[in-house]
Formats: C-alpha cells, sequence, structure tokens
C-alpha cells in the first residue's frame, strides 16, 4: 500500500502516454517478446494436470512492513483457496510506474495490478480494465462498504475499474514548538486562507529571526519557513482540489469536457501559492528544499499539509517536537476534506480473471483492511476497518481530520478529484505552463498561464 495520494507521476517521460497508446492492443507486433523477456512472471504458469492455477500479482510496495503484510496476508489466501498459488513481484514506485504500461503493452499480463487514482482512468479508457460492477453485483459486494469518495474515483458511469485499497484524509500539520517560539495562535479548525498566509509569514525567519514584512528580512537567508510547498494544480495531489473549492472554483466542469482553470477561484489560487513562494518566502523553494528531506519532519517548516502517514513518521522517528493536526482552511467556497487512494484492478486480458478477483475480494475483506490498518502506517478504504487506524494515544487531530470525514461523522466536506484520462500529457502542459511562476518566481502572469493551460487541456480533453 503506497499510502494513496502522495503526488505520483504517472508514468516516466520515456515511457509516458503516448508510448501505451502507441501499444494499444497489446499484442502489438514485436513487443510480445519483449514484455515477455522483462515479465517477473517467467516460468509461472498454471499445472493443467493437476488443476492449481497460478495468480500473477505486481504492485509496488516498499521493504520491510509494507511486504511482510501482504506476505501474510497472501499465504491466508492461499490456505482458503486450495489449488490457488499467489505469485507477488514487488516493485519500487517508479520502476513499476515504467514497467506496467510495457507489460500490458507485450501481452505479459499479471492478473491482479495496481492502480493509482491518477492513472485509472487512463487505464479503464483505454479499454485495458476489467469493469468490476457485474462481478461485485454477481457476488454481493456492496459499494457502500467502502468510502464512497474514494470508491468513485475507480468508477466511470455505471463501470467500476478497480476497488480502492487504503485512504488518505488530507489536513494541516503544525509543529507546536515553532509556533510557541513565535507568539503565534495554534490554528483553529474554521481557519482561513487568509490566515495560513499571515501564519507561515509570522513563522518564517531569517538568520536575524526577522520575518517577511519585518525591515531588513533577508528572503536569501531564511532559516525556518512557515509551510511545507505543495503543488496547486490538478496534477500532483487531491489534496490542491481541496483549496480550489475553498475559494470557490474548481478545477474542472461536472463531464469533464473543459477546464475552469481561467476562472476567477482559480486564478485566486494560483496568486495565493504564487504569493506564498514569491512575495512572502513564507514556503521554500525547490533548491532550499533539495537534500532536506521532508522539510516539516526535519524542522525546517512550521507547517505541512499531509496525511495520516506524517503521523505515522514522526511517531516512529521520535521527532522530538510536539505537533497538532487541523482542517484544510476554509475559503469563500467552503471547507474541504480531500481524500485519496490507490486501488486494484484486473486487467481484460488477465488469463486468470476468475481467481485474481477471489483474491482482490481477500485484499479487500474487512480482517485484512484492518490488519493494514492497526499497524497507522496505511488507512483502509472499506469503512467498517476505519476504527482500526486510530492508535492508542491519539495525537491531536488526529481522528477528528484523519477518521471522522472517512466515517461520516465531520460536518466538514469530503471530496476526491478523479484525474482525467491523458494525466501525464496534462501535467506536462501544467509545467511547462505554470512552473516558471513559482519554480523561479520569473513572471507574475497568472492569467497567460492559465489561459495558455485551460486552451491545451481543453484539446486533450476533447479527444476523450
Amino acid at each position: 500500500m503506497h499510502g494513496s495520494s502522495a503526488p505520483h507521476d504517472v508514468v516516466r517521460p520515456d515511457l509516458s502516454r503516448r508510448g501505451f497508446l502507441a501499444r494499444a492492443g497489446f499484442a502489438a507486433a514485436g513487443l510480445g517478446s519483449v514484455a515477455a523477456a522483462c515479465s517477473p512472471f517467467r516460468g509461472e504458469v498454471d499445472d493443467e494436470k493437476s488443476g492449481s492455477t497460478t495468480i500473477r500479482f505486481i504492485t509496488p510496495a516498499d521493504l520491510g512492513l509494507e511486504r511482510t503484510l501482504y506476505k501474510g496476508f497472501l499465504k491466508d489466501f492461499e490456505k482458503t483457496n486450495k489449488g490457488t498459488k499467489v505469485t507477488v513481484t514487488f516493485e519500487a514506485w517508479d520502476d513499476y510506474m515504467a514497467k506496467l504500461p510495457t507489460l500490458l503493452a507485450g501481452g505479459a499480463v499479471p492478473d491482479l495490478i495496481h492502480q493509482h487514482q491518477s492513472i485509472v482512468q487512463d487505464y479503464g479508457h483505454r479499454n485495458a480494465l476489467l469493469d468490476l460492477a457485474p462481478l461485485m453485483k454477481r457476488d454481493g459486494i456492496q459499494r457502500s462498504a467502502f468510502v464512497p469518495a474514494l470508491i468513485d474515483n475507480f468508477s466511470d458511469g455505471g463501470k467500476i475499474y478497480g476497488l480502492p485499497k487504503d485512504s488518505a484524509a488530507w489536513g494541516v500539520y503544525y509543529n507546536k514548538d515553532m509556533f510557541d517560539a513565535a507568539g503565534v495562535a495554534y490554528p483553529k479548525d474554521d481557519w482561513t486562507m487568509d490566515d495560513l498566509r499571515e501564519t507561515a509569514r509570522k513563522l518564517t525567519r531569517d538568520k536575524q529571526g526577522r520575518s517577511p514584512g519585518d525591515p531588513g528580512f533577508d528572503g536569501k537567508q531564511i532559516k525556518q519557513w512557515g509551510l511545507n510547498w505543495l503543488a496547486p494544480t490538478p496534477t500532483d495531489s487531491e489534496n490542491s482540489r481541496a483549496f480550489v473549492r475553498a475559494f470557490g472554483g474548481d478545477w474542472y466542469d461536472a463531464k469533464y469536457q473543459k477546464t475552469l482553470v481561467d476562472r476567477p477561484p482559480a486564478i485566486a489560487d494560483f496568486e495565493f501559492f504564487r504569493s506564498l513562494r514569491c512575495t512572502d518566502r513564507s514556503t521554500p523553494s525547490p533548491s532550499q528544499e533539495l537534500g532536506q528531506g521532508d522539510p516539516f519532519r526535519s524542522g525546517l517548516t512550521a507547517m505541512t499539509v499531509s496525511h495520516h502517514s506524517q503521523d505515522f513518521f514522526l511517531r516512529q522517528e521520535k521527532t522530538k517536537f510536539p505537533w497538532g493536526i487541523t482542517f484544510v482552511p476554509k475559503g469563500p467556497g467552503g471547507q474541504f476534506v480531500a481524500v485519496g487512494c490507490s486501488g486494484w484492478a484486473i486487467p481484460k486480458q488477465a488469463k486468470n480473471k476468475e481467481a485474481a478477483w477471489r483474491l482482490l475480494k481477500h485484499l479487500t475483506s474487512p480482517p485484512v483492511q484492518q490488519g493494514f490498518a492497526k499497524q497507522h502506517r496505511w488507512a483502509p478504504s472499506v469503512r467498517s476497518a476505519l476504527d482500526s487506524l486510530v492508535p492508542d494515544k491519539p495525537t491531536e487531530g488526529f481522528v477528528k481530520v484523519h477518521v471522522d470525514p472517512l466515517r461520516e461523522r465531520s460536518d466538514r466536506t469530503v471530496i476526491s478529484l478523479k484525474f482525467p484520462a491523458n494525466q501525464s500529457r496534462i501535467k506536462e502542459i501544467y509545467a511547462t505552463n505554470f512552473d516558471p511562476l513559482w519554480a523561479t518566481c520569473a513572471t507574475e502572469d497568472v492569467a497567460g498561464a492559465a489561459a495558455r493551460t485551460r486552451a491545451q487541456v481543453d484539446s486533450i480533453l476533447a479527444q476523450g
């Protein structure tokens, strides 16, 4: 379980969606042998004489705890499914994203694959994934068993391309020591975007202890920033939608036929983040972040936008400073909790679809989901397992931000982001037009970047 919704690239440029499209049809001449040679499943075949079945499962997974958990749950599955063997291949995240298109295009098709919400619509629209809706109906698997916003990410009309396997509800973490030292009150749950900007300014300090706006503030000699940088475009994470919705807008129209990035709320959102980095200097630049690890956990920033795994790592690393958690600020459009996830899907050309479906049901069953959640590193997608995510002594704000919204016990609005097809091409367009605004602060022309992006992305959306 990758922890869902941290920002992920769709595929590397050299194995981009264009390459995937070029290979669509999967059995393209010449690629079959190449993919077969690269396949992690060479030699793994069903034993027709004994009637045994081998499920080929490929997924990104970290070394250590995550892979150990997987192996345990897969062993349990094999015990209760006699004659069925699971061959699992664990990959690093980037390696997986590069390898998957090659496997599917070349014909060495696994039976069960990992899909992040940012790519599942793309694969679904390419006719690469099995529609799970009929299987769910046949076996009595209810959509309501899952957090609604999460399974919506994997749905397209009546089709369901995959089942969510984890969840991530985003909030704001803050370093209490830094707030106390600066004499700044901790954020209230109903704080505003203006509060966030002003708080970030007050918590940004140069080497002489001066903040932005103070006489003599040196933006080139900053020792502490107010907020970790997060990309405000709809390309890296679903958390960006919580901000643009707070400003009263959205990224796409309801039918995903038009982008809304040149509308006033989106412009206000872009201006907000550009000001944080380029005017206030309250969030570090790419060069200032380089080699620092996570700036919040390393004590360089006072606040960060993150999901529950932040709390897990702070505990595991025995972080010395105390921290709290609150909601992403509200704006004229309201206050939102963005949630995201990864999931599992069955390729249309998988050999053992029925067996893969049994394994998928096992991995998303409440006992397995509870097993993952009890580690507190990964949050479950199944509603009945959410209580298991809560630690014995939860951090202040943990339950109200990371758990209650998914249990539908919050008055904040839960939202997610359905990433459209061709996301890698869309991401390239945003990078070309917007990076000069905040990566180098070379221009202030937000409206121009938004207009160019709208025209180019709308053209992609029109292609379906």
